[in-house]
């Protein structure tokens, strides 16, 4: 009798599991991740698209943050909280080649970054915010344009 009473228990524990679907974990992670910017705003709330022939990209490895900001490369250090989603960029550096019409974007994004303070990672989307607004990005595959061999 007591292994029948068990038995029940279990399978009524395990129907109220498998009944009530939770919300899928995301992966917080940002290490060893690529990302290309799909759109962007400001402060105005405005929602813009990237300008250039070439994505602007993130790309995170151990505590290095680089990629490309329309018109030039760039690098950086970051720290980022995977439980609370605090992150932070120091120490941004660019290379220093102009490009008609992509100036100000560049200086856009770059600033965002310099000022990031949370993200958040969705299935194949990663988004940063600051008090200046916000970017989002896509994750980077293969067969992306300007992706790194």
């Amino acid at each position: 009798m007591a292994t029948s009473k068990t038995i029940l228990i279990s399978l009524s524990l395990l129907l109220s599991l498998t009944a009530c679907p939770r919300e899928p974990a995301t992966d917080q992670t940002l290490e060893g991740t690529s990302w290309v910017l799909l759109k962007f705003s400001l402060k105005d709330g405005e929602i813009q698209e990237p300008q250039g022939e070439k994505p602007i990209t993130l790309k995170f490895k151990a505590d290095q943050a680089s990629g490309f900001a329309g018109c030039n490369a760039y690098f950086a250090s970051y720290k980022y909280v995977a439980p609370s989603g605090q992150l932070h960029f120091d120490g941004i550096g660019a290379t220093e080649k102009y490009c008609a019409g992509l100036m100000e974007q560049e200086k856009q994004y770059l600033n965002l970054l310099e000022k990031a303070q949370n993200y958040s990672v969705r299935p194949g989307q990663l988004e940063v915010s600051s008090p200046d607004g916000k970017l989002l990005f896509e994750k980077e595959s293969a067969g992306v344009p300007g992706q790194e061999p």
